[in-house]
């Protein structure tokens, strides 16, 4: 990969590294430092990235610590305060400063080619829309540089040399290659497949909910293959996070069910009060309907979301089983009523005293 020309970035380098060190102990000051004195993305992003290879010292690569890390903006203000990271660590603090200045970004996570051999270890990167085009940078391999820089707004057709995404969609290209096709040193497509257009994939991508990424990476890795250890272990890192999820759906869910059988219950000894007064004081049908209407609307709500949880993922928590007898017992009694309420509305008033004596 060529270096690329240091004097295009001599003066934004300059000036990126004379922020102040009060302002740099926050992603937040750091973007405002820079929103104040760059203007256009392009010296925005190259001011955070020389700042950056410049101040945090890399320290003991594991791509799989950020599994069980702790809150980002939290590891990130550690990152800060100790001025070293891993390239996580880099990536991400190039992301979240990046995203504060407004710039569209994405951390990138996947493997790498150093000297031609694969390091099947995870990396990480950033992917940065500049100039209305998706470029890439890894601070990481960057870091420490004082001049010259490798991995500064790389197109996608030289960085697929040595980064390979676990999601291929992150490649950047009309005809991603294959994990197979990276590991051999290929760098362009061998398969006859349609021109890929990423660009609009990418924009769906980003514009979706958490959950849908999650599954839409789990369905491109799939289709393209997981052909080595790295690329299983991330899958099921995906697919974890995605049962997660669904497992804190289910949480509340399930919590919202019960809650509206326990509002069902209220509602229901509610009108039972209202029964044993004689319906006093008075209401016309139509406003005593209502009132019924309510609880079998509840109870609807409740079945719904019963039957909800356990969809995606097996349910193993939550007493579906127990939930639905009480919902069973308490609709065995909503039906008595209303099949009560189906005869007193059809009475006279003389036939309707003697059915609330009953």
């Amino acid at each position: 990969m060529q270096a690329q020309d240091f004097n295009e970035y001599a003066y934004i380098d300059a000036k990126a590294l004379r922020i102040p060190e009060t302002e740099t102990y926050s992603t937040t000051a750091i973007a405002n430092y820079i929103q104040g004195n760059f203007n256009t993305d392009k010296e925005k992003i190259r001011a955070i990235y020389s700042w950056i290879i410049n101040n945090i010292r890399y320290n003991k690569d594991s791509m799989y610590y950020r599994f069980w890390g702790e809150d980002p903006e939290r590891k990130l203000s550690s990152v800060l305060k100790t001025r070293k990271g891993v390239c996580e660590n880099y990536a991400s603090l190039l992301a979240r400063i990046a995203t504060k200045c407004g710039i569209e970004n994405y951390m990138v996570n996947g493997y790498t080619k150093i000297g031609g051999l694969v390091n099947w270890r995870g990396h990480s990167w950033c992917a940065v829309y500049i100039n209305k085009e998706w470029l890439l940078c890894d601070p990481t391999w960057d870091a420490g540089n004082t001049g010259n820089t490798h991995y500064f707004l790389i197109s996608p057709s030289e960085f697929i040399q040595t980064h390979m995404p676990f999601d291929p969609l992150w490649q950047l290209q009309e005809n991603p290659i294959t994990n197979r096709e990276f590991t051999r040193g290929f760098t362009r497509s061998g398969r006859n497949a349609p021109v890929f257009n990423y660009v609009d994939s990418v924009n769906n991508y980003l514009r979706a909910d958490t959950m849908q990424q999650m599954e839409s990476i789990s369905r491109r890795m799939k289709q393209a293959g997981l052909d080595n250890e790295d690329l299983r272990t991330w899958y099921a890192y995906n697919e974890m996070k995605i049962y997660i999820v669904y497992q804190e759906k289910d949480m509340n869910v399930f919590n919202t069910a019960v809650a509206d059988l326990n509002k069902a219950k209220s509602l229901f000894n509610d009108f039972i009060q209202f029964r044993n007064n004689h319906f006093q004081p008075a209401k016309a049908d139509a406003e005593i309907s209502v009132l019924f209407d309510s609880i079998s609307n509840r109870l609807s709500s409740a079945y719904k979301k019963m039957n909800d949880v356990g969809k995606k993922v097996e349910n193993f928590q939550y007493d579906t089983d127990g939930l639905k007898n009480n919902l069973d017992a308490l609709a065995a009694r909503v039906k008595e009523q209303s099949l009560f309420l189906k005869r007193y509305f059809a009475s006279s008033i003389t036939e309707r005293e003697k059915l609330l004596y009953q």
